[in-house]
């Protein structure tokens, strides 16, 4: 198989709230062995995933991923979940897509990848229909501090009540990425924490549908979802059989080594024993845009392969 067997499409879906939802499918000529769902990060979109797609797509796997709400260029209001209760209805959105994507692929074996937000995304969504996945990716994700969520939640809600939950927040958004760039100073940009591969970082830069600002409505829905499942209560939500990937760069500025590793510890101690860790050296936040991006996507696709080989059929 070549990258240009598959089928590639584009599709809206409805949420509940008549919100819509863009969603691209990537099915493989062949057959579909797996489904991969994924889920992307803050400040970006759908369309940069389409590579590991086409790699995915070599394996026989099929990948479904989505515009989160407040992304892409289906987007009315950039950096925006909803007005009251986004972090519910991103998850809820997620339901959706899954639907979707098995009926129309076919029930095969989903595994669950999200990146960076999306992580937290997918691990609240495992909390509440975990028994229904193959398996688990956490990319660029880290162990949340609620000692340090708390503090910032209080500084969420003056800001939203000073500019408005649709307003923006320049102090909001400074502490949010303040930090990310210090590692690697003296810096070209402003964004070399996001790879190595500078070709990469300007494609970020110029990209009109990346990066902010949010609103402060998203700071407090994104921080309200990260503290809900920032507990060992909660993790014992996700069914432990679920086989979990637990993957970034070693320097990444969310979590790096130290933040994967607590977030492998609360996993371990929860009864959760079928647990991953590919942890890359010197690799920064978006290992699917690394300079060692080829042997990363790898790396998942044969972990995918091996923990669902027992569930899935021709």
């Amino acid at each position: 198989m070549t990258v240009t067997d598959f089928d590639h499409r584009r599709s809206i879906l409805r949420a509940a709230d008549e919100h819509e939802i863009p969603v691209q499918v990537f099915e493989p000529a062949d057959h579909t062995a797996v489904i991969i769902q994924i889920l992307h990060g803050l400040g970006e979109h759908a369309d940069r995933y389409a590579r590991f797609a086409a790699a995915a797509a070599e394996r026989n796997f099929a990948v479904c991923v989505h515009d989160h709400r407040g992304h892409g260029s289906h987007s009315a209001h950039k950096g925006h979940l909803a007005d009251g209760g986004g972090w519910k209805a991103l998850v809820d959105d997620v339901r959706t897509v899954n639907q979707f994507a098995r009926e129309t692929l076919g029930e095969k074996p989903v595994v669950l990848l999200g990146h960076s937000m999306g992580s937290f995304i997918a691990q609240s969504y495992a909390m509440h229909y975990g028994s229904e996945l193959a398996a688990l990716i956490l990319s660029g994700s880290t162990w949340p501090s609620r000692l340090r969520l708390l503090p910032a939640q209080a500084l969420a809600k003056i800001e939203s009540w000073r500019h408005g939950v649709r307003g923006t927040s320049a102090l909001l958004d400074k502490l949010g990425f303040d930090n990310f760039n210090k590692p690697f100073e003296p810096a070209r940009t402003e964004s070399d924490w996001l790879s190595r591969d500078t070709e990469e970082v300007d494609k970020y830069i110029t990209d009109p549908l990346c990066g902010g600002p949010y609103t402060t409505r998203m700071w407090l829905d994104l921080l309200g979802g990260m503290r809900e499942i920032a507990s060992d209560k909660a993790l014992l939500r996700v069914p432990a059989a679920v086989p979990i990937l637990i993957t970034g760069g070693e320097v990444d500025a969310v979590g790096g080594d130290k933040g994967m590793t607590k977030l492998l510890q609360h996993y371990a101690q929860t009864s959760h024993q079928r647990l991953k860790v590919m942890i890359y050296d010197d690799a920064r936040h978006e290992l699917l845009n690394e300079t060692n991006r080829d042997q990363v996507t790898s790396d998942w696709l044969n972990w995918i392969d091996v923990v669902t080989r027992s569930t899935r059929s021709r």
